[in-house]
């Protein structure tokens, strides 16, 4: 017997129709697994695809492993979708183990988006970010004085800085430094 949490409710997950329904799973709004064998219940062993939590099923068709995430399945069972859009399962406080109910919402592309964005993660490392081009605007000036001259070769000018026969083509064309002026 698998004991409860605090208001903690279950229900059987209902997959897709992709999904053969030969292995039953119950959920509960903690996030929590049941693997339900011979009318005997288990807690599920946790796995893990890119930080968040799976679910392996198979599939009808060809029987194959696939697997499903536990996050969009809590969602699924106990969260109500506001509209179609609507696809896409968010984790409020950024941590992608967290799959209580209290910490899923549904949202848009867009607001998946902007809600990334304000990741502490993600916000440190822009912070962090240190921009290590070869080649400064200075260089570039130089590159783009030394091609004006016509019997300097594009190989010779790549070598001398440190870069590809590619990226001098890219900024005799304007396709990179182009905003650089001689």
């Amino acid at each position: 017997m698998i004991r409860s949490l605090w208001k903690e409710e279950w229900k059987d997950i209902k997959f897709d129709e992709k999904i053969s329904d030969v292995k039953k799973f119950k959920i509960s709004n903690y996030g929590r697994v049941l693997y339900i064998k011979d009318d005997k219940e288990f807690l599920r062993e946790k796995s893990f695809i890119n930080g968040y939590e799976t679910i392996y099923v198979k599939q009808v068709v060809n029987n194959k492993s696939t697997s499903r995430y536990l996050h969009k399945l809590v969602a699924q069972h106990f969260l109500e979708k506001e509209s179609e859009e609507k696809i896409f399962v968010l984790h409020l406080n950024y941590d992608k183990t967290d799959n209580t109910l209290d910490n899923l919402k549904w949202a848009t592309k867009r607001e998946k988006e902007l809600h990334q964005f304000k990741n502490p993660v993600f916000v440190e490392s822009i912070k962090n970010k240190k921009n290590s081009y070869k080649l400064t605007e200075g260089k570039v000036k130089i590159i783009k004085r030394q091609l004006k001259n016509k019997r300097t070769r594009i190989t010779m000018i790549a070598k001398r800085f440190g870069v590809s026969d590619m990226q001098i083509h890219r900024i005799k064309s304007g396709e990179n430094w182009g905003h650089v002026k001689i």
